[in-house]
């Protein structure tokens, strides 16, 4: 239940900065490594914050699998 009231949450917010942000219509330019893009600023904070939850997402992903089998080890040393 936590996880889902957590998600509708999240959907939520994000809703709302995209209805926001979609009366800036201001252009910025994003110079990458090779490439130049001339993108709105709204565009730009949504790439930004997909990455930075995609990241988030990785690393507390890896975070738990790291001590679930950490616990997993320790239960099959015990009962052998």
């Amino acid at each position: 239940m936590r996880k889902i009231l957590f998600f509708m949450f999240s959907i939520i917010v994000l809703v709302i900065g995209f209805l926001l942000g979609s009366t800036n219509q201001q252009l910025t330019e994003l110079n990458l490594l090779v490439v130049k893009l001339s993108l709105r600023v709204v565009d730009v904070a949504v790439i930004f914050l997909i990455i930075g939850l995609l990241l988030g997402l990785i690393l507390s992903s890896l975070f738990i699998l790291q001590r679930k089998t950490k616990r997993w080890l320790t239960k099959t040393t015990e009962s052998s």
